[in-house]
């Protein structure tokens, strides 16, 4: 693109900038005579996407004035520098302006309804501009054409994927997933080598949307990429299939050498039967925890401990819970680690969500031991603990015949009942840093 030489007379722009007079900017974006003072304003008005304190009113009117930039300027090239401004104050900046490409005003044609003929006109107005020189008009075409869904621009789409331009590729790769046609498959899988890091993870996000046999094995060996935050991702798409195919996937991404890939692929296995279709719940459900019972417990039971403690989804939780008494040992050599299974478990019995307290109740009587007995009636004979606890703790007791003497629970270790469950988590780091 040739700049205009008189690119030297919007000097005055700068001193504007400098002083954060967006006021003037925008008027000189709506208002300027020639394309490059406008060119130059919409262009500054998107360096203010990186001020933290700019004032929201402020930066309203610094949106508006772009989207109508977009839509109304007669200089393709100032156009082109608005959508990039937009572009820089985020996606949600770019999805209003998609929003309004629906409003443009065009003429319906002679014989269709006028809802049809719009929508028909804007897709083929779109479908050109993914053609257009400039890579700013096929980034939001591409992802204009994915909001619109729909048959007519889906091999538009899928071409726009091996655009010079990684924002369009990746606009397009995106739009590919909303769209959730099964042709898109064989483009998105070309996408996770992109040389860019954002199309590789966007093509794996699409893949999943799209859901179908042919996209879960194109996820399957991404588990094993070098970049870890292209493994997570894939692992975290694996967790929405709702089968059991993905299951040994999963299964070998539980000995990641990264945590966080780890613990993706547990909720990722936890995910295939929270979403599974009702008849078949249990039987993945079960079929999930034999696998995991089988693995390795040093791996399994820390990341099923914070799903406990952590998730915010009662579902989420209550699998956790159910799961902790299938994946835990109760005879662990390592008794830190069985010990926070126990702290997890007792603080999840006063859990305000009833559910998840009974099914802790039910992990509890799954783990049977000793130990786990002299805590119970501990919890049973501690006038501070809750009713409804010490209740639970009772019920869990006559479930594993529970028989110590008053005087062994009397000589017991005095253990603290863990009123939030976040507290057990604090109490062992503590422990651990003792000599």
């Amino acid at each position: 693109m040739v700049e205009d030489r008189s690119e030297a007379d919007t000097a005055f722009l700068y001193e504007l900038a400098r002083e954060s007079n967006t006021t003037e900017l925008v008027a000189y974006l709506r208002r300027g005579s020639r394309p490059v003072v406008r060119r130059r304003a919409a262009e500054m008005l998107g360096d203010f996407a990186e001020e933290t304190t700019r004032n929201d009113g402020d930066t309203q009117e610094v949106i508006r004035a772009l989207i109508q930039a977009v839509r109304e300027d007669d200089d393709r090239s100032v156009r082109a520098r608005a959508i990039d401004a937009l572009y820089r104050h985020g996606p949600d900046t770019l999805e209003r302006l998609v929003h309004e490409m629906g409003e443009f005003d065009i003429e319906p044609e002679e014989g269709t309804r006028s809802d049809t003929a719009a929508e028909r006109a804007t897709a083929r107005l779109l479908e050109e501009w993914l053609d257009a020189d400039y890579p700013e008009f096929r980034m939001v075409a591409a992802t204009a054409l994915g909001r619109m869904g729909g048959e007519r621009s889906l091999s538009a789409l899928v071409a726009a994927t091996t655009d010079p331009s990684p924002r369009v590729r990746a606009r397009a790769v995106q739009s590919c997933g909303w769209i959730g046609d099964e042709r898109c498959v064989g483009a998105l899988r070309n996408r996770l080598d992109d040389d860019r890091r954002r199309v590789r993870e966007e093509a794996v996000r699409a893949l999943g949307a799209i859901g179908s046999e042919a996209a879960l094995r194109s996820l399957a060996p991404v588990v094993q990429a070098d970049e870890e935050s292209l493994r997570r991702a894939a692992i975290e798409e694996l967790g929405q299939f709702a089968t059991l195919e993905p299951i040994d996937v999963l299964l070998r991404a539980l000995v990641d050498d990264t945590a966080p890939v780890q613990r993706a692929a547990l909720l990722s296995l936890v995910q295939l039967f929270v979403d599974a279709p009702a008849e078949r719940r249990q039987e993945v459900r079960e079929a999930v925890a034999d696998r995991l019972s089988n693995a390795d417990t040093l791996t399994v039971v820390p990341h099923v401990i914070d799903m406990l403690d952590e998730s915010r989804r009662t579902d989420v939780r209550h699998n956790a819970a159910w799961l902790l008494g299938r994946v835990a040992d109760a005879d662990d050599p390592d008794a830190d680690r069985r010990d926070a299974v126990y702290d997890c478990l007792i603080a999840a019995l006063g859990d305000p969500d009833d559910r998840t307290a009974r099914l802790a109740a039910s992990s509890l009587a799954e783990l049977e031991s000793e130990k786990l007995e002299r805590r119970l009636q501990i919890l049973v004979h501690d006038e501070d603990v809750p009713s409804d606890v010490a209740e639970r703790a009772e019920a869990v007791l006559d479930e594993i015949g529970g028989s110590l003497s008053g005087e062994v629970v009397t000589n017991a270790v005095d253990y603290t009942y863990v009123r939030d469950p976040s507290d057990y988590t604090a109490n062992h780091d503590d422990a651990d840093r003792e000599p």
